[in-house]
């Protein structure tokens, strides 16, 4: 069980060791550089502040990116092993190992400077999908009593739902429909509020569920069900574990029945994203610096937590903060569209 010493001398055992290889430097940098970037373009850029966990908004695209930018170097450092996950039908499996390590790396620099980054979440959730269509379901199937799989396939789907959600949500016009003609902000306007109805739908269900497993497995460290066999749990200078891993159970189901009603799904969201970064700071942090050189069973742990707390706050910037500012976002949309056929 971690202990808070441990997470002191974890660090210097690793330097002392110099167990510092290229798996190990790059998926760090990556993730460390996206996230000064990120900070960097939010504090030069203008924020929109709010009261309590509204202030978190704004950083939902920084830690969708910083887990994106970690998973990517992960692929290139990794990619005769993540070669082997590509269906054995497609060829060209190492290529498409590095393909997907560069476009993950690609995504996160567009969401923390903003350059293009509605082309970039459109493109990044339509893989994201694609993974769960191609590869997760399939390996689901295949391993019908394994819920590993179906943690995969509900977390992927619940990833890639929330971002395409942010990416419909935007306005700014993108290099996709200058050089195709597709006309994004039409299509947003058209079919945008069901795209995020059902990524709301759809997050609520994964939430929920991972919200039961808490309470079926409270000894687990919280958050998104784990996949190794080292079963990682709750740092031992944190007392009352059991009661913390009901609480956050508790909160994940009240956060997907909230997310089912319109009118409470924005705070639903914002909630969700706060408490799994909390989760982030208390025990996925320290986890990671205990296991520093163990990306698979530290880093990655972090990195798919600041993900699902990153989708969560895109989701609640996609919906408006009451059921009241529906009726002005739409009033504003269709004077957008207008100006648009109009010039």
């Amino acid at each position: 069980m971690l202990s808070f010493a441990d997470v002191f001398t974890a660090p210097s055992c690793l330097l002392a060791g110099l167990v510092i290889t290229n798996a190990v430097f790059w998926p760090y940098f990556a993730g460390g550089s996206i996230l000064l970037i990120g900070l960097v373009t939010l504090r030069m850029g203008e924020r929109q502040q709010g009261p309590g966990f509204e202030s978190l908004l704004p950083l939902g695209p920084v830690f969708v990116a910083v887990a994106m930018a970690i998973f990517g170097a992960d692929h290139l450092t990794a990619a005769k092993f993540v070669a082997k996950i590509v269906p054995s039908w497609i060829p060209g499996q190492l290529f498409w190992a590095y393909f997907v390590g560069f476009a993950l790396i690609a995504a996160a620099l567009s969401l923390v400077t903003r350059v293009k980054w509605r082309l970039a979440a459109v493109l990044l959730g339509i893989m994201i999908f694609l993974f769960v269509l191609l590869i997760h379901i399939p390996s689901c199937f295949a391993t019908p009593f394994d819920k590993t799989r179906l943690t995969i396939v509900l977390r992927d789907s619940a990833l890639s739902a929330g971002i395409l959600a942010f990416a419909v949500s935007q306005s700014e016009p993108t290099a996709l429909q200058a050089t195709s003609g597709i006309h994004l902000d039409r299509f947003s306007f058209m079919l945008g509020p069901k795209l995020i109805t059902v990524a709301r739908y759809l997050i609520a269900i994964v939430i929920g569920v991972f919200g039961i497993e808490q309470f079926m497995y409270p000894t687990f460290a919280p958050g998104i069900p784990q996949e190794g066999p080292a079963f990682v749990t709750m740092p031992a200078w944190i007392p009352g574990h059991v009661f913390w891993a009901y609480l956050i159970g508790a909160i994940f189901i009240v956060c997907a029945i909230r997310l089912m009603s319109p009118r409470h799904a924005h705070f639903a969201a914002t909630l969700l994203g706060a408490t799994v970064f909390v989760l982030v700071l208390s025990v996925y942090l320290p986890l990671t610096i205990l296991k520093a050189s163990d990306i698979a069973n530290g880093l990655n742990y972090l990195a798919i937590h600041i993900a699902l707390s990153g989708v969560a706050l895109l989701l609640a910037r996609a919906l408006p903060a009451n059921v009241a500012d529906r009726s002005g976002v739409s009033e504003i949309q269709g004077v957008n569209l207008g100006s648009a056929r109009s010039s």
